[in-house]
């Protein structure tokens, strides 16, 4: 999923659905598909991100922060908190949820005035081209500072659409071996994640329905608006086309073979 998708996902999450965070969540087993739980996940996912942390006070960089909620979250708990992302859409919302400092710029760009003692990527390293993440990764990380990674990576062999989002897990982490990295904490919450992903399949077969519904009423009502509605259709029809081709990314099988979705902490070597 590009970008640009991922920004109209977002939205839609946070405009019609009213999500506060914009990630996937940590469901535990068997929990029911519904909105209150998936709330509920992404709590939990943030949990388990604060849970990884140094005590406060630190100095955080909140690297592809969205709309600010985890920063929000880490300032109400006593952490120094600043905000990084190339949207333009975050930057109205992070400042009035969490203020400044706030940087509007691709991680890739970003060259820190002083060092972080942590850095947090959720759901944004996919993003960062890998030869140059580590240059300004070791540009604002204190000695003793830690890197959070929450993410999915590519599995080896995976090729097509699927492939397209994500580092190859193996590439990344040559990457970090290279690097004065070193992994010391690693939670493997593909199976957590699954869910999210059927809860928006759900989403789209009711809609699915409730047009075909929709469709055949009018047929039964009006030949005339029956027509307008197969030209609007008909104009649309490369739009539908890409949603259909698109239906595999919130495919849950098809994500569980394709990736694997990490909770990982990283401290210097």
């Amino acid at each position: 999923m590009s970008s640009k998708q991922d920004s109209r996902a977002l939205r839609f999450y946070s405009d019609v659905l009213g999500l506060e965070h914009l990630h996937y969540g940590i469901w535990k087993h068997d929990e029911e598909l519904t909105l209150s739980n998936l709330k509920v996940a992404q709590e939990r996912y943030q949990r388990a991100i604060i849970d990884l942390l140094p005590p406060p006070p630190a100095r955080i960089l909140d690297v592809g922060c969205g709309t600010g909620e985890l920063s929000k979250a880490l300032q109400a708990i006593g952490y120094e908190v600043e905000g990084l992302s190339p949207d333009v859409n975050h930057v109205a919302s992070y400042s009035e949820k969490v203020g400044q400092p706030f940087h509007h710029c691709l991680f890739e760009d970003f060259e820190p005035q002083h060092p972080f003692d942590v850095v947090i990527m959720s759901e944004s390293c996919q993003y960062i081209r890998l030869d140059k993440l580590f240059p300004v990764l070791d540009a604002a990380m204190t000695q003793e500072a830690v890197w959070i990674v929450v993410d999915y990576f590519v599995r080896d062999g995976v090729a097509g659409v699927m492939s397209k989002s994500g580092h190859t897990y193996t590439i990344f982490q040559r990457a970090v071996t290279k690097s004065q990295l070193t992994m010391d904490y690693d939670r493997d919450i593909t199976e957590a994640v699954l869910p999210t992903l059927d809860f928006a399949a759900n989403l789209v077969t009711r809609g699915e329905l409730a047009l075909s519904m929709l469709r055949q009423r009018i047929n039964q009502r009006s030949v005339v608006l029956s027509k307008i509605v197969d030209l609007i259709l008909w104009l649309a029809r490369k739009e539908l086309t890409k949603l259909e081709q698109s239906r595999i990314l919130i495919d849950s099988d098809a994500f569980k073979e394709a990736k694997t979705y990490r909770l990982m902490r990283f401290v210097r070597s």
